[in-house]
């Protein structure tokens, strides 16, 4: 080192100091990255599962054990909280029985092998639910993801960064070797001169140095932290997105399942209370305990019904949610009077009145009959639902030539809708009603949108109006 110019002293301290950052960032990230796959594949999914099983009150079962394990390409076994006995597995028996021993020895150990198959484990806590224990006592959800699937996607996200992490040495390196050269060519100027001194040996004065001076740190480094800062926020939202979706994607997926399995029965309470309430009514008598239970099966009917167009319309695009069906005549008024007379004895129960003002001339509108029709039917369900004994509902429709459609309008005399600040009513899961799910107006919007219309809603005190805007045909 000695004998080495500045120049090269520069290159070579830069270039290890680099070489050495890199590496360590790499094996850091390399890492972080294994543990964070690991908890994706492993954590993440045993959390979530244990989430759907209180959230939609899942019972425990094999068969929902297997479901599950195809949802989340693992092995899913559940069990009561602090006992090593398994309630439901998605495991053959002979591992199944494997599991059980770990259990009996003590805390299930991450790494488990069982039938020559090695496997990951996590654990997640599911509350107590009526279905689940009659005890009231939590129990205990173990995912099994096999040891090799989340090597392989360690192996995957591991040789990224490592490339990446070269690759960024080597910009580095030519960035030192860039950098030692603008700070090098000042020291070799100033060195010059200092030789031209000692040469003129007797003059007193020296020169000032005309190489260039400080440099201002450079804008872009501001700029890229600005960027930065800006990917950040864009990489939050789109996480939050995901997310979302996902949730979507999972509720669609047992929602449809679910509602198979309940609609059947459902159909036949529902059936056998209404012959007992023709029979009663055949001879004078109006039994109301049936009614409720018509009425009832009714809303749960409905409730069955968003799960299943849930399902059905995740992945579907406008365009063919569009051709769900005909307009009733190609005009609002007689699907909205439709809708009225399979509602008209619930309004009448409700003592809830209904006017119609619908607008001259309003054209037809392009959308699908399916669609539209239950949108219709779950505002007005909405608007019974908030309007008291005594007040009125009205429909009504206008013609928007300004905007080119027609809209369609519900308007209750309740007390207005108040939701929490930072969220949106139609978002899915989001509700005012204690019991409700918080999909109807959800299914609303994504019906009037995959029909090219837009939907909306003003409240106050007095009341709420609920509309919806849809391209009309001129």
């Amino acid at each position: 080192m000695a004998r080495l110019s500045i120049r090269m002293r520069l290159i070579v301290v830069m270039n290890l100091l680099v070489a050495a950052v890199g590496v360590t960032v790499g094996w850091v990230g390399v890492a972080v990255t294994e543990r964070t796959v690991e908890r994706r594949l492993v954590d993440g999914p045993a959390q979530g599962a244990a989430r759907l099983f209180e959230t939609m009150r899942l019972p425990l079962s094999d068969v929902m054990m297997r479901r599950l394990g195809l949802l989340f390409d693992a092995d899913v076994a559940a069990g009561p909280a602090g006992r090593p006995a398994l309630l439901a597995t998605s495991l053959p028996s002979y591992e199944t029985h494997t599991l059980e021993r770990y259990l009996h020895a003590g805390p299930l150990p991450r790494r488990v092998e069982m039938a020559g198959r090695a496997y990951l484990s996590a654990e997640a806590s599911i509350p107590p639910a009526p279905q689940t224990d009659r005890a009231g006592r939590p129990h205990r959800l173990i995912l099994l993801v096999e040891e090799g699937k989340v090597r392989v996607a360690q192996e995957a996200a591991a040789s990224s960064i490592v490339w990446i992490t070269l690759a960024a040495v080597a910009v580095a390196t030519g960035l030192g070797l860039w950098l030692s050269a603008t700070i090098a060519g000042p020291l070799r100027r100033l060195a010059g001169r200092m030789r031209r001194v000692a040469e003129r040996a007797g003059e007193a004065d020296l020169p000032a140095p005309s190489g260039p001076g400080v440099r201002p740190a450079p804008r872009e480094l501001a700029d890229l932290a600005a960027a930065f800062d800006r990917l950040l926020a864009d990489l939050a939202r789109a996480r939050r997105q995901i997310a979302r979706s996902a949730r979507l994607a999972t509720l669609g997926q047992l929602s449809a399942a679910v509602a198979h399995e309940l609609r059947n029965p459902l159909s036949g309470i529902r059936m056998n209370a209404q012959v007992l309430a023709d029979e009663l009514a055949r001879h004078g008598r109006d039994d109301q305990a049936l009614r409720r239970i018509i009425r009832e099966t009714d809303r749960l009917e409905l409730y069955l019904g968003e799960l299943l167009t849930l399902a059905a319309g995740e992945g579907k695009g406008p365009e063919t949610a569009a051709d769900a069906g005909p307009t009733a005549e190609g005009r609002l008024e007689p699907l909205a009077e439709s809708v009225l007379a399979l509602l008209e004895a619930r309004c009448r129960h409700a003592d809830v009145t209904v006017r119609c003002d619908w607008g001259e001339a309003t054209p037809a509108v392009r959308a699908g009959e399916t669609l539209v029709r239950q949108v219709v039917v779950n505002l007005v369900l909405n608007a019974l639902d908030a309007t008291p004994p005594g007040g009125t509902i009205t429909l009504a429709t206008r013609r928007r030539p300004e905007e080119g459609a027609v809209r369609f309008s519900v308007t209750d005399t309740g007390a207005g809708v108040r939701v929490p600040e930072g969220q949106d009513l139609f978002d899915p899961f989001v509700t005012t009603k204690s019991d409700g799910v918080g999909l109807g107006l959800y299914v609303c919007r994504r019906n009037v949108e995959a029909c090219g219309g837009h939907i909306g809603y003003t409240t106050g005190e007095d009341g709420t109006t609920f509309w919806f805007e849809l391209p009309a045909i001129c």
